[in-house]
């Protein structure tokens, strides 16, 4: 039997998902306005509505520490001197999500962060298993940190924002400016490498991200 496609109305739901959508993106563009008319309630508005997320970004992407309170900073001065080129194409804080995530890697590339991450894969042995694993949870997250911190860059925010800020892989990709596939890639690669550095704990073995012909690691 031939099904017959559907050339009625879009379902309720689908409609009322576009309208919040293109109403979330007007109250963005008014913000911006607002920022724009050097309005300083507006501006606070902007930066206590999207800290929380950036600072959550460059703690992914490995800075941390007074660094990271650094970086943070930077990226909404540079929020400040780019807001006109803001076209309300797009949610605001996927805006600040890409410029965010630009200048944090670039930021670890002037560092070297991503040669010393490689570095001390390379060297160091992964942290100790807790005594108290089972029982206390802010151990549980003390270790889950020092392993995420030994994954490169790319890899690690990919799996973060996959597994623990609940994104999907199309929106990473719009973010991260690369492509559906590679998002995945990188989610397995740093779920295998974490398995193994996870497995190697007890025994003090390094493990070592898998290089590619050229000797770089892959992504």
């Amino acid at each position: 039997m031939r099904m017959i496609p559907w050339k009625g109305p879009a379902p309720v739901d689908a409609v009322e998902a576009a309208a919040a959508v293109a109403a979330a993106i007007a109250a963005d563009s008014q913000l911006v306005a607002r920022c724009l008319a050097r309005d300083p309630v507006a501006w606070r508005m902007l930066y206590d509505a999207h800290h929380a997320r950036v600072a959550r970004l460059i703690a992914a992407l490995g800075i941390v520490d007074g660094e990271a309170d650094d970086v943070c900073q930077e990226v909404f001065i540079i929020i400040y001197r780019h807001l006109r080129t803001f076209r309300g194409e797009s949610r605001l804080g996927t805006w600040i999500h890409r410029l965010a995530t630009r200048h944090t890697l670039r930021y670890a590339k002037r560092r070297r962060l991503r040669r010393a991450v490689l570095d001390l894969l390379a060297r160091a042995a992964p942290p100790r298993l807790p005594h108290d694993w089972g029982e206390n949870a802010a151990a549980r997250r003390q270790y889950l940190t020092q392993l995420l911190e030994r994954l490169p860059p790319e890899r690690r925010l990919a799996l973060v924002l996959v597994e623990i800020e609940g994104r999907s892989a199309e929106e990473i990709a719009a973010q991260c400016g690369c492509s559906v596939n590679t998002v995945w890639t990188r989610v397995h690669r740093a779920r295998t490498q974490l398995e193994a550095l996870a497995r190697e704990a007890e025994r003090g073995v390094a493990v070592t991200p898998p290089r590619s012909p050229s000797g770089k690691a892959r992504p």
